[in-house]
């Protein structure tokens, strides 16, 4: 763990004290928009790749980057309300800030902006990266604003992993994970602490305030990590394609497996305390998988495998957003289908 200053000296505290949204969630979570991680798969055609997506605080709108921009839906009508500026991943905290990357020059940096208007209130310089390139995971592979809105963790493609304090932003603690690859980041419901996923390691567990190891999972380096939402466990979908490929349910205290599922699963969130919804490699289908009894079940209807996974804060809807078929929601105790209002490309 290190200390570091490398943020803007521009980044004004006032300008990030903005009034906070409430939170109505009860015993599901969301996915806070930790799912912009590893690989990104471009396709020709389509204004987004959708591998990162966030909703905000009280479920009525979700956020995702399409085209160098943040397209932004109202959950309830489907509809396309707005287009901000934005990069490849976004968070949305309960301060009143979505939070961005962007590229310029080979300078990454984390872009702050008022939720209700787009306007950007702050831009914190991340790194100088040595190679310079274009197009979503360049910069920062995934972006979560802890439960309070207080604090904001970035992975950056630089194999840093970043807190930086809202109240006091000049101030950075940098975690260094095993591995070069950290892809996902999660924090604790309580935001004591931050679970990072690794391409290339084992995920391990931080303390958010002095960034100490507290523990590590056996078991092979993990594509995306989610706490549950009354943090006892931890759901993690594993990196591998071959037989180790699984999703998994962790026990949050001893970090030992308590379920397993053999599949390829990919992003992930909680719906509730005993069910995992995940997208799975190469399929278009999402599984609903109760850890505890071992059912699984689908959520048919897509015809893409998705991207990112999100449930609502109240429970009552999963969203899934891929490449083809941008952004789908189902009811969370089944059913058909919707599909949101496309952008022009």
């Amino acid at each position: 763990m290190r200390r570091a200053l490398p943020l803007a000296a521009g980044l004004a505290v006032a300008a990030l004290a903005l009034a906070g949204c409430s939170d109505d969630s009860g015993d599901a979570v969301t996915d806070g928009g930790d799912t912009g991680a590893g690989d990104v798969v471009e396709v020709p055609g389509v204004a987004f790749a959708g591998d990162s997506a966030a909703l905000s605080p009280d479920g009525s709108r979700i956020a995702v980057p399409c085209d160098g921009e943040l397209c932004l839906w109202s959950t309830a009508e489907g509809t396309l309300d707005d287009r901000w500026d934005g990069g490849g991943v976004v968070a949305w905290g309960t301060g009143g800030l979505v939070a961005t990357d962007q590229v310029d020059g080979g300078t990454v940096s984390v872009v702050l902006v008022d939720d209700a208007t787009g306007d950007e209130v702050g831009t914190a310089q991340a790194y100088d990266a040595e190679v310079v390139q274009d197009g979503p995971g360049a910069g920062m592979r995934d972006l979560e604003f802890s439960p309070d809105g207080e604090t904001l963790a970035g992975a950056g493609a630089d194999g840093v992993v970043r807190l930086w304090s809202v109240d006091d932003p000049t101030d950075v603690t940098e975690v260094d994970p095993e591995g070069e690859a950290p892809v996902a980041v999660a924090f604790s419901s309580d935001g004591s602490a931050l679970a990072v996923a690794s391409s290339d390691a084992p995920v391990t567990v931080f303390e958010v305030g002095s960034g100490a190891a507290l523990g590590q999972l056996d078991a092979p380096p993990q594509g995306h990590v989610a706490w549950s939402p009354d943090d006892a466990t931890l759901a993690t979908s594993s990196f591998a394609l071959d037989e180790q490929a699984a999703l998994t349910v962790w026990d949050g205290e001893t970090y030992e497996e308590q379920a397993s599922s053999p599949v390829a699963a990919d992003h992930l969130a909680w719906l509730g305390s005993d069910r995992v919804a995940a997208s799975v490699k190469d399929e278009p289908d999402l599984r609903v998988w109760d850890w505890r009894t071992d059912d699984v079940r689908s959520l048919a209807g897509a015809t893409d495998t998705p991207r990112a996974v999100l449930v609502a804060p109240d429970g009552s809807r999963v969203y899934a957003v891929s490449p083809r078929d941008g952004v789908l929601a189902w009811p969370a105790r089944g059913g058909s289908a919707t599909a949101f209002e496309k952008p022009e490309e």
